[in-house]
């Protein structure tokens, strides 16, 4: 089963990987540091926040309600 969910988010994440390479090296070229930290850490954040709306859509198309 884990081997299954590896292979379906490798070929999701599969195709952004280049780009989000290339997004964190042109990040990394910035002079000041507060802002690297806080690039940084929306590269990471907003991901994760289009996967949760994501979800909170998926549970109100199938069960009506949001999570």
């Amino acid at each position: 089963m884990e081997d299954i969910l590896e292979l379906i988010l490798s070929i999701l994440f599969m195709p952004f990987e280049s780009k989000y390479d290339n997004l964190k090296n042109k990040i990394d070229k910035i002079p000041s540091k507060a802002l690297k930290i806080l690039l940084k850490l929306l590269l990471i954040l907003i991901p994760f926040a289009l996967i949760f709306g994501l979800c909170c859509l998926c549970s109100y198309i199938f069960r009506g309600y949001w999570i």
